[in-house]
């Protein structure tokens, strides 16, 4: 599980803006691992995949086939999560995403991205695949807060440069 998460991690930090189904499927993925988690306690652990394997897919269809549907949908968990991630680092101990923080978070986030589409994704699937890097790797404190951002900054060269020129883009 530990591996897919860190996968999961850097397929959102690298290719969130031009893999949209994927960023929405990584997200469903995420989140059915902590629903299962919480609905499932004392449960197999294939159990609570299965849950998150059938979230993900679930995102990836609603990603394909309504497309504005899983931008909301979308950019709630992942500013939720992304809202959780740094109040963990703030704190010092794993956030909850049940939470308040994930609900404020989330909402910024579905507005955020409805509203402008490209650049927060890029901003979020960035800031999330860096924080699923680090909490998969259980770095803390400053390492973990230096290695987040070193992600975040790389994710998001990665992708805003793969955008192209604004003249190329309007060719398109």
């Amino acid at each position: 599980m530990l591996t897919v998460r860190i996968l999961a991690g850097f397929l959102l930090l690298l290719l969130g803006r031009r893999l949209f189904w994927a960023f929405v499927a990584a997200l469903g993925f995420l989140f059915g691992m902590d629903l299962g988690r919480e609905l499932f306690l004392g449960q197999p652990h294939m159990v609570v995949f299965v849950i998150a394997v059938l979230l993900g897919f679930a995102g990836a269809l609603l990603a394909y086939f309504v497309q504005e549907v899983a931008i909301v949908i979308g950019g709630f968990l992942a500013g939720g999560y992304v809202a959780v991630a740094f109040m963990s680092a703030e704190t010092g101990q794993l956030g909850h995403p049940f939470s308040a923080a994930f609900l404020v978070g989330g909402l910024i986030g579905a507005i955020l991205l409805y509203a402008l589409f490209d650049w927060t994704l890029i901003a979020i699937s960035s800031l999330l695949g860096a924080a699923m890097v680090v909490e998969s790797l259980h770095l803390h404190s400053a390492v973990g807060l230096v290695v987040f951002l070193a992600l975040a900054v790389l994710g998001m060269s990665v992708q805003a440069g793969s955008m192209g020129s604004p003249v190329r883009r309007r060719r398109r």
